[in-house]
């Protein structure tokens, strides 16, 4: 397999001149350790904040299809409308429907009430793209009004064909790129299993009627990448706004892997490297997560990548002892368990958008009950860890990752 870049110049600091405090962190994706245990004090009583939401937002005429379609018709429904231009193998949305689909006037209920409780940051997780919802604008608007962060998770294509572009929002890509890159609020973690353009290029749209035949998808994600790079989305060593999710990673793309982490961090970009998650179709990529030597790969390359990263100077060997390694390798960990929950896009709370199975729901229904109980109520409210670990733990993520990945990079390095 071999990587071709978007071509994005180098940018981080020489190692001597890295400032103290960096991390690779997207803005407000996680949060620091100065944050753990923060209350809001609401009717007398100190909760804990909800600093963190991962949010399904269905655009309105997708969920209009889906539950007004007659009973045993809705999966069928939610199928054949699905809003997205790509076929993921292991995208962790399903038809799987308990409630009807949320409507954005719910969507902002269910906002408003998190923002009581201290609610930062949302990602946005589907149905499909939010760069795909025509209303996109209007929902970066609401948000920037609440002052919220706003991570959009996309496999970029649309930011960089203006077919595509055209197809959603009746304007190029580079007119629609320099629209979102306004708002001060956005954050872009962009899809990038490889920079193989064959690999790659599997991801081919769906919407054939609109996109030319031979669409080159690594094209347009790689323009799109350079686009967000000079709007300045990674030009902040302190506020990263891009980030590359090299999602999920598996036996296809492993021997890939540190080359993308390495070109990332040179420019400022955090690199996320998860084996799949256990949600959706995700599922299906679990026995081969689970393989011996699979793992035994994985470990590998999060030796590499630590201590490549402390050897830069992206983070200290003292750090990475006092942490322990992340579930993402080389970046700042995973709190997700510490400071949100997920809302599904039938309105059931999960824990996190990793693992779907039983014993990760929350509540059947955020309609049915105020969040502030769902929230109290949950297994991640008494969780306050910077670094939680991950719902993929013994899964698709083995149980010896993290002592085996302390014990070998602190025997490389020490002397």
């Amino acid at each position: 397999m071999k990587n071709q870049f978007p071509n994005v110049p180098t940018s981080l600091p020489s190692k001597s001149e890295i400032p103290s405090g960096f991390s690779l962190m997207v803005h407000k994706f996680s949060y620091p350790s100065d944050r753990l245990n923060e209350r809001v004090v609401i009717r007398g009583e100190p909760v804990k904040k909800l600093l963190t939401l991962d949010l399904n937002i269905p655009e309105s005429e997708f969920a209009k299809k889906v539950n007004i379609a007659p009973p045993g018709d809705a999966k069928s429904a939610f199928v054949r409308s699905y809003p997205c231009p790509h076929r993921c193998p292991g995208c962790f949305n399903n038809a799987e429907l308990h409630n009807p689909v949320l409507t954005l006037e719910e969507i902002w209920k269910i906002v408003d009430q998190a923002q009581e409780l201290g609610l930062e940051s949302v990602k946005f997780l589907g149905p499909g793209e939010l760069l795909a919802n025509p209303e996109v604008f209007t929902i970066l608007d609401e948000f920037e009004r609440r002052g919220i962060v706003i991570g959009i998770f996309s496999k970029g294509a649309i930011l960089g064909n203006d077919d595509l572009s055209r197809h959603y929002h009746g304007i190029d890509s580079d007119e629609f790129v320099r629209r979102l890159a306004l708002y001060s609020n956005t954050t872009f973690l962009i899809g990038g299993r490889s920079f193989d353009s064959r690999f790659e290029n599997r991801f081919v749209p769906r919407n054939g009627r609109q996109i030319k035949k031979g669409f080159d998808y690594h094209l347009s994600r790689n323009l799109a990448i350079e686009r967000l790079c000079r709007a300045g989305m990674n030009a902040d060593l302190f506020r990263q706004r891009l980030a590359l999710l090299c999602n999920p990673v598996t036996a296809e793309n492993l021997n890939c892997i540190e080359e993308i982490y390495r070109w990332g961090t040179e420019r400022n970009i955090p690199v996320y490297l998860p084996p799949t998650m256990v949600s959706g179709k995700g599922h299906s990529l679990v026995k081969g997560a689970s393989a011996g030597k699979f793992e035994d790969d994985y470990i590998d390359l999060a030796v590499r990548v630590y201590s490549w990263a402390i050897e830069r100077g992206v983070m200290t060997l003292e750090r990475f002892e006092q942490e322990g390694p992340h579930p993402y390798i080389g970046v700042a960990p995973c709190n997700q368990l510490t400071h949100g929950l997920y809302i599904h896009y039938d309105g059931a709370v999960w824990r996190c958008p990793g693992n779907d199975t039983p014993d990760f729901i929350v509540n059947e229904n955020v309609r049915n009950a105020p969040l502030i109980d769902i929230w109290k109520g949950s297994k991640n409210y008494p969780i306050n860890e910077f670094n939680n670990g991950c719902v993929k733990d013994g899964i698709s993520l083995p149980l010896r990752f993290y002592e085996e990945v302390r014990k070998r990079v602190t025997h490389r390095l020490v002397p």
